[in-house]
Parts: structure tokens; sequence; C-alpha cells
């Protein structure tokens, strides 16, 4: 309520209620259903925010968007922020979290993208290692390897999540022309939305692709641009595994 386009909607995710919880630039807003507000929080810092997860005892953690900082954030259930912590390189974006609750942190500084594994309690890195291209959301398969959304017509990655590095394979489409979110569901289909035109300026694609990379689904969204968040309605997710 009351944002402009450029503060928001962005980064979003389900609560254990079910709710839609939605970052913009200056707060969160929760909604109970299309266009019922429950309340809005502010957040530590105004910043743009592509991707929200939550954890299994309910923080939600914050990364920023592509030109954004080394910060991640984590609020408490009552989105009180806790914690702040940087990490060794910028501009993050993707953020999940495997079944232990460790987590997976993209920065898209330097060349390849780098996605940082960090411990869930102490927040130091783990493991860090590097994809194809730029990175924008990550998401874990149902067989342990990770999707990583990637820039520039390279489609969704699956990559091995560990150094070395490995590409496994890829779900790609002509018209997948700038991935930027994505999600699952519970049959490992892939959800996930172009940028478009590099800018968020002209009508996005949204795609479904099955499991192994080929193409369920898709349709031009006339009236959606710029797309960051995507989320699927009951989908049981390793990071945060709430069921709306």
């Amino acid at each position: 309520p009351g944002q402009g386009f450029q503060e928001g909607p962005a980064g979003m995710v389900f609560d254990e209620n079910g709710f839609l919880v939605v970052a913009g630039a200056k707060e969160f807003c929760v909604f109970s259903a299309p266009n019922e507000v429950v309340s809005c929080y502010v957040k530590a810092d105004p910043e743009p925010t592509e991707n929200i997860i939550f954890d299994t005892e309910g923080n939600l953690y914050t990364t920023t968007s592509t030109g954004g900082t080394s910060i991640v954030r984590k609020y408490d259930k009552g989105f009180n922020s806790v914690k702040a912590f940087s990490l060794p390189s910028g501009n993050l974006t993707g953020i999940t979290c495997d079944p232990q609750g460790n987590l997976y942190v993209a920065s898209q500084t330097g060349g390849p993208s780098v996605i940082y594994k960090v411990d869930k309690v102490d927040f130091t890195v783990l493991d860090q290692f590097t994809v194809p291209g730029v990175a924008e959301g990550l998401q874990f398969a149902s067989d342990g390897n990770m999707f990583v959304a990637l820039q520039q017509s390279m489609g969704v990655a699956r990559v091995k999540p560990s150094s070395p590095s490995e590409v496994l394979g890829s779900a790609k489409h002509p018209n997948l022309l700038f991935a930027v979110p994505v999600t699952t569901d519970n049959q490992g289909r892939i959800y996930t939305a172009d940028y478009e035109n590099g800018a968020g300026t002209a009508p996005a694609d949204i795609f479904v692709f099955e499991p192994d990379g080929t193409l369920a689904a898709s349709r031009l969204a006339s009236e959606v641009y710029g797309p960051f968040g995507i989320v699927v309605a009951g989908a049981v997710l390793p990071c945060g595994a709430f069921k709306p």
C-alpha cells in the first residue's frame, strides 16, 4: 500500500499460516488473501529485496538485489531485525537453504556468480562455488541438487551445490530471456518468470518445466512486468517447510 513501482513488491514467501509475505523496499506486507493486508512491518533499512525465505524456526532472511550490498539480514517471527552479516562479495540476490537449514546465497560480483554456503548458527562461510553466468533466484531440487535462475537467455541451471561446481542440466526456452525467480512444486516441476528485456519494461513470460527440463506450460503475462518473486501455494520446500 502506498508504494511505488520501484519500491516493491519483489521477493515473497508463504508463512506458517499460509499468508503471503511480500517484501517491498521499505517494508514487509502480509496478505491473508488477494488485496487483504493483515499488517505491514518497516524493514531495518530501506533496500530492494529480490528474495526472502523463512527458516524452519520461522526466522526471515533477506538479501538485496542486482547492484545491492554484501549484507544478509535476519528477522524474527515478529519481523524484528535481529542480525545482519556480510559475505565476501556483494550484489546478493538469490537465497535458499538446504534441508539442514544452512543458507545458500548468490553474489553477482565478478564474472561467474559465486554461491556461498553459510552455516545456520554462526553464519560463517562453509563452502563456495561458481555458476556460469549471472545468478538470480536459487531453489533446491528434490534430489539435493540446486536450481539457479540465470540472466541473459541461460534459463534455469541444475547444479551440484558444492565445490567444484558442476552443471547437470538446464531448463531453457527461446522466450525465456532473463530468468529471475525460481521455485518448485511438490512434483518437482520448475517455475520461473523472466525480466523480459532486462529492464522490466516489457510484459513477462511465465514458464513451468518438468523436472527433466522439458517445457510443461508457459504464457505471456501481459499484466506482469519485471517479476522477482514467484511462489507455489501448497509447495513444501526444504527451506522453511510451511504448507499453506
